[in-house]
């Protein structure tokens, strides 16, 4: 497959999984909470975050991130206001340690999901504290720690399935590297879902 095949295909998947993203994000908002608390969130647009960091790297991870942050305020919360902030700021955080924690050999998915539940939680609070110019948003921190760490392992779980199933479909070596300073992320063998489980 020469370069501009791959280019191409790279390209609308990644395209493919924005869109999912970004719809996912959408649907949430009509899915009842159990616990009704500020920032608590399923977080399900983060299973296509790390289906793209699993078979296309690092670099395209943070781009899917940005662009969906910047799309989705665009389209409900608008650009610049205190939601687009709060975004980008859980964004950030989460996807800097995802991407660092990402470096460590052996490395489960879960506990990639779950740090970037929980650094999600972390910089969204942080970004309150200086918008509301107000310290006491701090004592979420506790319950988005818990939420974080269960809605972590729960995206997990969805991200692992379904990497599994779309596997034979998707091949690593097919696609193209935007960013040629990093390697795959996690190793492929006959038994991916065992691979992705292994704490």
């Amino acid at each position: 497959m020469n370069q501009r095949r791959k280019l191409l295909k790279t390209t609308s998947l990644l395209a493919i999984f924005l869109a999912l993203a970004i719809l996912l994000n959408y649907i949430e908002n009509f899915i009842p909470v159990i616990i009704p608390i500020p920032g608590v969130k399923l977080g399900l647009a983060n299973t296509m975050g790390l289906i793209v960091l699993y078979f296309f790297g690092r670099g395209e991870y943070g781009l899917l991130g940005f662009f969906r942050v910047l799309i989705v305020s665009l389209l409900f919360s608008g650009l610049f206001s205190a939601g687009f902030f709060l975004s980008l700021a859980g964004w950030f955080l989460s996807c800097l340690g995802c991407i660092l924690l990402s470096y460590i050999k052996q490395i489960s998915i879960y506990s990639l999901s779950v740090a970037s539940a929980i650094l999600h939680g972390v910089g969204q609070v942080l970004c309150a504290c200086i918008l509301y110019s107000s310290p006491y948003m701090l004592s979420y921190l506790p319950v988005l720690l818990i939420s974080g760490l269960i809605t972590g392992v729960v995206i997990a779980k969805l991200s692992s399935l379904i990497i599994v199933r779309i596997s034979p479909f998707i091949k690593k070596e097919s696609l193209y590297s935007f960013f040629h300073f990093h390697k795959k992320v996690t190793p492929s063998n006959e038994n991916e879902e065992n691979k992705l489980e292994e704490k």
